[in-house]
């Protein structure tokens, strides 16, 4: 049975280009299927086309079938109850006060009666572990825990298909990896059709059917994604960038045999490549001396009720100039230490100092005028004009500069963050990714010392990534102290020069970011748990390929 047919879909949003174009795709019942493509592809707007009521206004030509019939044709009703879609931010989403009112509002919509839903409910809340938060206000819980309780949410109903819109951007390495292995369950086990945008591919890609590329709304790539032809990857930096580790890795050293797709077949591969050799070593890199402190964080407590406290005694030191990134799981504080840091939260007991002076010395305007400037997690906050250039416009309301001023600052920054052609547009008429872009835009008009960042890699492809540590570390060359507060340990590992790990309230681990993933024996990276026990200590890409350059082709 199909569940998708598209015929020759193209779509448009009102006054732009097509952002899908002449699309053909089918999507068999209990296939998983991962969609891929750069930010402002066209990921959303597809997804959003499988479920009628979150159908985008626009024009649209071409067809669309679900379950083999016509979209017209799909009832409110099997769409709400067939169709189950778990949306990029959470925050959107949740609709009720508390976790388990949550559960039930799809099934009292739906008229369930009141003993079935209830039985429903606890069925739903065991299956992922939601007992002890059952009764916890929403507001109460982190974006990760959200995220699991929509995926619940959409579950409860028993949908035919789930559509999931980047669901791990808000959630560390151990939790993405429970939702992603609760999918592959519903859809393995149960028969769910599982539809899923992502650019953290590591652990989805050995689990999927079939992977669809999209670029410039068009399908470049649809079906396993070992079949990839070389020349098609050479020639397509995205595609290449977006793969896993062991299949990054087999195409730039030109293997031949069978593609390895995960983190066992990339064990493999190294060890077929070196058992039984003499290794030659990299020289270890010297670290860069930095003396003066731009954060300094000494015994600090916070709670939010006066009763449980979010951060117990944690001490921190951040260095001028510094890329440094905040680890941690869901809920740990790291939000929260890095809202004290930006005076967003009052510190109650401990001391938080910013180039040697007590955050809580500072007035407002001392502090957030070209000193510091925080970037949320939720960034949509930063928006509420009818464009993007009329946010960045506001931004600089307060400054005394001419209006020829104004727009050049915000024509820099925007081709800084590579935004130039979204400055007309409405700032929710554009991709998750292109949003965060937006909003760094925004921060970094403020000409700040110290960047705060909350999760800014989140939405963003991995190619953009690496442009956006380009810009991030010439910040760094300049005298900016960036901190933020990411689960994306491949990102920290490459780019930042120190990382700091929060448990429980506290600072637990405090290095450079090699030593930090190399002594790090499960929250890692995949370079380091692929050549674990089999090449010296290594944690990225380019560490990896560096090795097996030199060792192989000397």
């Amino acid at each position: 049975m199909v569940d998708f047919k598209l015929k020759n879909l193209s779509f448009s949003f009102p006054g732009g280009e097509d952002i899908l174009k002449n699309l053909d795709l089918e999507i068999k019942r209990g296939e998983f299927v991962v969609l891929c493509g750069k930010s402002g592809s066209g990921k959303t707007t597809l997804l959003r086309l499988l479920k009628p009521q979150l159908k985008p206004h626009g024009k649209q030509s071409g067809e669309i079938q679900i379950f083999e019939k016509n979209e017209n044709k799909v009832s409110l009703r099997e769409s709400a109850s067939k169709i189950g879609f778990v949306m990029q931010n959470p925050e959107l989403q949740c609709v009720t006060n508390t976790v388990r009112s949550e559960l039930s509002f799809g099934l009292e919509n739906l008229g369930f009666e009141p003993e079935k839903a209830r039985l429903r409910v606890a069925e739903t809340a065991a299956l992922f572990s939601l007992e002890k938060i059952i009764d916890k206000n929403v507001c109460e819980l982190s974006g990760g825990q959200k995220q699991f309780l929509n995926l619940a949410a959409a579950t409860a109903m028993n949908p035919q298909v789930l559509i999931l819109d980047e669901p791990t951007s808000q959630l560390d390495p151990v939790s993405a990896q429970r939702l992603i292995d609760a999918l592959s369950m519903l859809c393995r086990e149960y028969g769910v059709t599982v539809i899923i945008s992502e650019h953290r591919l590591e652990n989805l890609i050995p689990l999927c059917d079939r992977l669809i590329v999209l670029e410039n709304g068009r399908i470049i790539w649809n079906g396993r994604p070992e079949k990839i032809p070389a020349d098609i990857l050479l020639e397509n930096d995205f595609l290449r960038l977006s793969l896993p580790l062991p299949m990054r890795v087999h195409s730039a050293l030109s293997l031949p045999g069978d593609v390895p797709t995960d983190i066992s077949g990339g064990r493999k591969m190294m060890n077929s490549l070196f058992e039984g050799k003499a290794l030659t070593l990299s020289e270890k890199k010297k670290e860069s001396e930095k003396s003066e402190t731009a954060v300094k964080v000494k015994n600090l407590f916070y709670s939010y009720d006066g009763k449980e406290y979010v951060l117990k005694g944690l001490n921190l030191k951040v260095e001028k100039g510094s890329f440094f990134a905040l680890l941690g799981s869901n809920g740990a504080g790291k939000t929260t230490l890095l809202s004290l840091i930006g005076g967003l939260l009052k510190t109650k007991k401990g001391k938080i100092e910013l180039f040697g002076k007590a955050v809580s010395k500072y007035s407002s305007q001392e502090l957030y005028r070209e000193n510091v400037a925080f970037l949320p997690q939720n960034c949509e906050s930063l928006f509420a004009g009818p464009t993007v250039f009329e946010d960045l416009e506001s931004v600089l309301k307060n400054e005394k500069i001419s209006k020829e001023e104004v727009k050049d600052r915000i024509f820099r920054v925007s081709e800084f963050c590579e935004i130039k052609n979204l400055l007309s547009v409405h700032p929710y008429d554009i991709s998750g990714g292109e949003l965060e872009r937006a909003a760094l835009a925004a921060v970094l008009l403020k000409k700040p010392k110290l960047l705060l960042l909350d999760e800014p890699t989140k939405g963003l492809d991995n190619l953009f990534k690496k442009e956006l540590s380009k810009k991030l570390r010439s910040l760094c060359k300049n005298g900016v102290t960036v901190i933020m507060v990411s689960h994306d340990t491949e990102f920290c590992a490459e780019y930042c020069d120190e990382c700091a790990f929060v448990f429980d309230g506290e600072c637990v681990l405090q290095k450079n970011s090699h030593d930090f993933f190399s002594d790090n024996c499960f929250y890692t990276t995949a370079a380091s748990k692929m050549t674990r026990g089999i090449l010296p200590s290594t944690v990225t890409e380019s560490e990896v390929l560096e090795f097996c350059k030199k060792n192989l082709m000397c």
